[in-house]
């Protein structure tokens, strides 16, 4: 079984991972407190290891900048 740990800090964390919860899979734990934000993921294999690594990076990429937008607004 493969493991993998992100954490993310810095001003908004916490909104990201409301914005991006609703994607999140059934072997994904996700955490948000204030300014830290932190995944925990276990799979079989290492292609969906990095294959779920690359949506979520991709899908907060997303909401960080529909964030910025909207505070530009």
């Amino acid at each position: 079984m493969m493991k993998a740990r992100l954490t993310f800090m810095g001003k908004g964390a916490e909104a990201l991972g409301r914005a991006i919860e609703p994607d999140n899979l059934p072997e994904m734990a996700m955490k948000a407190d204030g300014d830290h934000l932190s995944f925990e993921l276990s799979v079989q294999k290492i292609g969906t290891l990095l294959a779920t690594l690359d949506d979520l990076l991709m899908n907060l990429k997303v909401a960080e900048e529909t964030l910025v937008c909207a505070e530009d607004r």
